[in-house]
């Protein structure tokens, strides 16, 4: 069923106009997918959601949609346009950054990972040389653990995700989006921040993300507060998050 959302999902966000996205998106009916079903909505579990987010950080030109869509879960009322940050619960709204940045920078691979494979210099391409390809492999390894750390995040209702789990997602996006962001920029040059090219529009945005609803310091001290607290050894607390 999930499959099925993200394909109509997919068709909507390529038939938006980028003027103004709003009306087409309350028409058709994806912002309230969060909502019970029996209020109009589809219901939609953090599981069911990840997708459909993960897509949406992959087009860094998109207003808030998936924030939309939590906000019109608590408030059916709410309009179909960007809520304010007051309008979701801290560790909802620093999960659904997380995510964001997760498909951004799965995106920013898949784009470094093309530029190192048909730039060439010295007559072979660059994707060629040693040095190249380590950083490459590390840009990998942080834009998979941030959507590992994510994903862990998006598991059961809406209304009842960790707030433990939404920290480590929020700390670990943060930190790979710092590397995967200058990793990037180092292999495609001068190139990543000219008007023309895509890269800096999701570096940017990754920037942001990183900000919105606390840093990796304010995560970090909320993680440790929770840890303080409890009596349990390191070990039994990695397996309660």
């Amino acid at each position: 069923m999930s499959d099925l959302y993200l394909d109509q999902y997919v068709r909507v966000l390529d038939s938006l106009p980028p003027a103004d996205p709003w009306p087409a998106l309350a028409e058709s009916g994806f912002l309230d997918l969060l909502r019970p079903e029996a209020d109009g909505g589809a219901g939609l579990s953090l599981d069911e959601l990840f997708p459909l987010v993960l897509e949406t950080g992959r087009r860094p030109a998109l207003p808030a949609i998936i924030e939309a869509m939590a906000a019109r879960m608590r408030n059916p009322d709410a309009g179909a346009a960007a809520p304010a940050p007051s309008d979701l619960p801290r560790p909802l709204a620093a999960a659904i950054a997380a995510a964001l940045m997760a498909g951004a920078m799965a995106e920013i691979q898949a784009m470094t990972i093309e530029h190192a494979t048909t730039r060439k210099q010295f007559g072979r391409e660059i994707g060629r040389f040693q040095a190249v390809q380590h950083q490459i492999a590390v840009l990998a390894e942080e834009a998979m653990a941030a959507r590992m750390a994510a994903q862990a995040a998006f598991v059961g209702p809406v209304a009842e995700i960790s707030p433990q789990r939404a920290a480590v997602a929020k700390f670990r996006a943060g930190e790979a989006a710092r590397r995967v962001a200058a990793i990037a920029h180092a292999v495609h040059g001068a190139i990543g921040v000219s008007h023309e090219h895509r890269l800096h529009h999701f570096t940017r945005r990754l920037r942001g993300w990183r900000m919105a609803h606390g840093g990796e310091s304010v995560w970090a001290r909320e993680l440790g507060a929770w840890a303080l607290a409890d009596s349990r050894d390191l070990t039994s607390l990695a397996r309660a998050l």
